[in-house]
């Protein structure tokens, strides 16, 4: 479970990378559009896979990244952490189509979520191996 956590928690931190990625893709094709007189008449392509990336597939990695936690017993706060991150992320998204000074603040956060996720990876890699011992418990003579 501890190897799944860490394949989970590396998987965040890559789809953060490909969201930035796809970003830049998305704003360098429509200034390119843009300088050569071709108005926009919706999101470029890239622009729509930053946002199905990030409402569909990093959500559900953060979630599986918490239930793995669960049944690891280790990493839960970072799990959780890295969770919450992302839905502060969501809501940072839709409230910069209100307000596009808070684009910053979600371009901001995803470094913190990359963040997240890496020290969850490191906490689980490096955190003791517990065996539950039995313990000797007294039972009452009979």
């Amino acid at each position: 479970m501890r190897t799944a956590y860490k394949i989970i928690a590396h998987l965040i931190s890559l789809a953060v990378v490909v969201q930035a990625a796809v970003v830049a893709w998305s704003m360098f094709e429509a200034i390119s559009l843009l300088s050569r007189g071709i108005m926009l008449d919706g999101p470029p392509f890239a622009a729509m896979l930053h946002g199905n990336i990030g409402m569909y597939v990093v959500p559900v990695l953060a979630i599986a990244l918490v239930v793995i936690a669960l049944f690891a017993h280790a990493g839960l706060k970072w799990a959780l952490l890295t969770l919450l991150a992302v839905v502060v992320q969501i809501g940072l998204a839709f409230a910069a189509f209100g307000a596009p000074w808070v684009g910053m603040l979600h371009g901001i956060n995803a470094f913190a979520i990359l963040a997240l996720a890496e020290v969850a990876a490191y906490s689980v890699a490096h955190a003791p191996v517990r065996v539950p011992a039995r313990r000797n418990v007294a039972r009452p003579a009979m």
